[in-house]
Parts: C-alpha cells; sequence; structure tokens
C-alpha cells in the first residue's frame, strides 16, 4: 500500500512539477509553463467555462499553467464541441466561413468572389528568364513569373495590336542610410499584421509586426509574431501601402491560418520563422507583389535592406514604411545575445548591423514593430526584385546605437517553406 501512494504521487508530480518556461503539452498542443496571471487562455478556461486550465505546478497560491503556444480559444465556451477539430476555429465551405474565438456569437461571412489574374496577351515581349548558377527551382520559376506585375504588358497607342513592355518599378537608384521613407512601389511584398485591439476605445486593429508577401496565399513572418502578450494571436494583414493607419490604401485580408515553425522554441526565439495563410488569393499589382525566396545559385547585391513600421524613437510607431541598410557580419553577433536554451547558430541566423546614418546621429535598425520584416537583398539577373534572405527577429533593448541584431535565415528553412506554400509541385 505504502508503494501503491509513492507511485501516485510520483506521477502527480511528473505531470504538473515543471517549472515556469519549460516546454509542456496539453491536448497534443505545444505549449509553455507560465504563471495564469500571464495566460489568458487559462484565465478563460478558469473563471469563465470553469474549467480545470492544465497545470505545470502550484507556486504557494499561484497556479503555473501550460499555456498553449498557438490560438486555442476555439476550443473553450459554449460553442467549443462543434469547433474541436477545426484549424484555429475556422471552419471553411464552398460559399461561407465561419469563424469562433470561444466567445458568442460565431461570426460567419459570405467568401468574397476571387479574380483570376487574366493571362498576357500571346504578343506580349517575353520576360527575361535567367538561369541559376545551379539546378533550376521552383520558386525561382515563380520568382521570374512575377516579373510581369512590374515589367507590364501594354499596348501599342498608335498600333493597339502590337504590344511593348512598361517598367513601372517603384525602386530609386539612390537611397540614404538610416530610416527613409518608401515610395509607393518599392516594397510591394511587404505586409503589416495586426491583432483585434484587446484595449476598449482605441482603433479596431493594432499592428504589432511585418511580413512578406512570398506567393498568392501566404506571408513569410517571424514565429513570435503570431500572438501577442496583450491582444492575441493576429488576424489581419494589410498589403500594398506604405501608410498602415490607411486601410483604404491598401488591400486588407484576414489570416486563416498560422503556421510556426515546428520546432520553434518560444522561450529561446529559437527557429524564429512562420507562414500565415490568407483567406483568399491575392490580386497582384506594381504594388502588391510576391518577393523572390532566396534558392541555391542565386545572384545577389552585397547590400543588406530593411524595412517596416516599427519604432522610430521614444517608443513611437512609425505610421509610413521606413527602409534602411545594414552590413551583415557574422563575427558580431558571436556571445553577444545569451539567453535561455539560446545558441548563435550562423547556419540558422543571420547577424547584421545598422549602418551609421549621414544626416542623423544614430544607426539604421530594425527596432520593435518591426519583427517579422524582412532582411532583402535586390538581384542581380531580376530587375526590380528582392531576395528575403532574413526575418527580423531579436537584438538589442536599444535599437539604433549600433548594436547588432539577428534575423532568421530563410534559406536554411526553405524546404519547409515550399511543403506547407507550394505542396505537391516542387
Amino acid at each position: 500500500m505504502v508503494y501503491k501512494y509513492i507511485l501516485v504521487l510520483f506521477f502527480v508530480c511528473a505531470v504538473r512539477c515543471l517549472g515556469r518556461d519549460n516546454p509542456c503539452k496539453f491536448n497534443s498542443t505545444a505549449g509553455i509553463c507560465k504563471s495564469i496571471d500571464d495566460c489568458a487562455f487559462a484565465r478563460k478556461l478558469l473563471y469563465e467555462d470553469e474549467k480545470k486550465p492544465p497545470m505545470c505546478k502550484w507556486e504557494g497560491d499561484l497556479r503555473i499553467v501550460c499555456c498553449p503556444t498557438t490560438d486555442q480559444f476555439h476550443a473553450t465556451g459554449i460553442f467549443k464541441d462543434f469547433f474541436y477539430d477545426t484549424n484555429q476555429g475556422i471552419k471553411l465551405s464552398k460559399d461561407m466561413s465561419c469563424r469562433y474565438s470561444g466567445v458568442q456569437p460565431v461570426l460567419c461571412c459570405p467568401k468574397p468572389r476571387e479574380r483570376a489574374m487574366p493571362p498576357e496577351p500571346p504578343a506580349c515581349p517575353p520576360l527575361s528568364r535567367p538561369r541559376l548558377r545551379t539546378a533550376q527551382h521552383f520558386a525561382w520559376t515563380k520568382c521570374l513569373d512575377y516579373q510581369r506585375f512590374f515589367n507590364k504588358c501594354v499596348s501599342k497607342v498608335t498600333n493597339p495590336r502590337q504590344y511593348v513592355r512598361v517598367d513601372t518599378c517603384g525602386r530609386d537608384t539612390f537611397r540614404i542610410a538610416g530610416g527613409s521613407e518608401a515610395n509607393p512601389k518599392e516594397f510591394p511584398h511587404m505586409a503589416v499584421l495586426g491583432c483585434r485591439n484587446a484595449v476598449p476605445d482605441e482603433e479596431e486593429v493594432v499592428w504589432i509586426g511585418g511580413g512578406s508577401l512570398i506567393s498568392e496565399k501566404f506571408i513569410l513572418t517571424a514565429a513570435h509574431v503570431l500572438v501577442s502578450p496583450t491582444h492575441g494571436v493576429i488576424k489581419f494583414a494589410l498589403l500594398g501601402t506604405v501608410n498602415k493607419t490607411d486601410h483604404r490604401s491598401g488591400m486588407l485580408y484576414n489570416i486563416v491560418r498560422r503556421i510556426p515553425h515546428p520546432t520553434y522554441q518560444p522561450s529561446s526565439l529559437n527557429y524564429d520563422i512562420a507562414l500565415v495563410e490568407l483567406e483568399r488569393p491575392v490580386f497582384f499589382s506594381e504594388f502588391i507583389r510576391p518577393a523572390c525566396l532566396p534558392v541555391p545559385g542565386r545572384e545577389i547585391e552585397s547590400e543588406r535592406i530593411i524595412a517596416g513600421w516599427g519604432e522610430t524613437g521614444f517608443r513611437t510607431r512609425a505610421e509610413l514604411l521606413l527602409t534602411a541598410e545594414l552590413l551583415e557580419d557574422s563575427e558580431l553577433c558571436a556571445g553577444k545575445f545569451e539567453g535561455k536554451n539560446f545558441e548563435w547558430n550562423p547556419r540558422s541566423m543571420i547577424c547584421a548591423v545598422g549602418k551609421k546614418a549621414i544626416t542623423k546621429p544614430h544607426h539604421a535598425d530594425s527596432c520593435k514593430g518591426d519583427s517579422g520584416g524582412p532582411l532583402m537583398a535586390l538581384m542581380k539577373s531580376i530587375k526590380c526584385s528582392y531576395s528575403v534572405e532574413g526575418v527580423v527577429s531579436r537584438g538589442p533593448r536599444s535599437c539604433g546605437q549600433g548594436h547588432p541584431g539577428i534575423y532568421t535565415r530563410v534559406s536554411h528553412y526553405l524546404p519547409w517553406i515550399l511543403e506547407n506554400v507550394w505542396p505537391n509541385k516542387h
């Protein structure tokens, strides 16, 4: 009988005696042990649903709970049984999409009619099709196809049956480092990602990070951007504008799926990369066009470029998209970002530091709010096109002081990206 009690006590401890920041699981969903005060999901279970939250351990009277790293609110509330097996609370049918976030009512909306991209007339001059130095790649083919949206085919005024290519590239050849405003068509792949604002009497959407459009329906970003501690999961993506406060100047899309890398570690920000899927295909133009992926054999310029709507100083967020140049230097990050379970890895990370601004007292830098945005390089063989080399991941507490930042190296995760964005096509 004594042995039986010992076994029971050991079992309880093995399940519940996990310390803070330790990984855990809840209903086959990955989580992190946190104070219940830092886990809105557990508070909803306990105080609204009157259900026991998944426990890691007790610290006196404080519950340390297993807090899911992905949105699980659809598994709570009165309609949880109807949405339990759905993809993050979204039911899709041919004509309708229904969303449930743990609270009433269930929101159902007709699917917007998709506009197919019209093919170019057969008489259009052909686009350039440079070949890679190595074996050809599916993502490279897509990158070449996207040229048509800035190198547009138009009919001649003098003879409508004849066509010419018109360059609508929005990039200047001269750019000052240190936080210059971007041109409207300069970064057509840039996306700003946002949550429904949890603070009453404020703007409905709060924008928390950036991303890069890489296909008709997918945006590449950082895994830590998927969930805001204050506002919950990201639900909106704004494309085609340099002013994030002016929704009418761009295209607003709902996010229907968030895909963090399967080995992402929130406590250390290792494997900090993710994809988000949009509700419908994006209609491309000279203002909205995917970026290229860093395929083997590509030829790129040496400069590294960032763009984002993050903080510009004194915790002030930029309303307009800003851009700057960085220098890549792996040695600067070795031993500079120590933390729990974190290890600098040049194979999966890029280290870059901002150039000193000519007209400003600080260095160019990514900052809070830029997370998930791209570290880019211009393609040498494809005019007006960027390769997304990195994703803004982490940096020093003080921005613009000449300290290096860490960017997730996209080429390291290229097979995973292809499997999710173009399954069975690569």
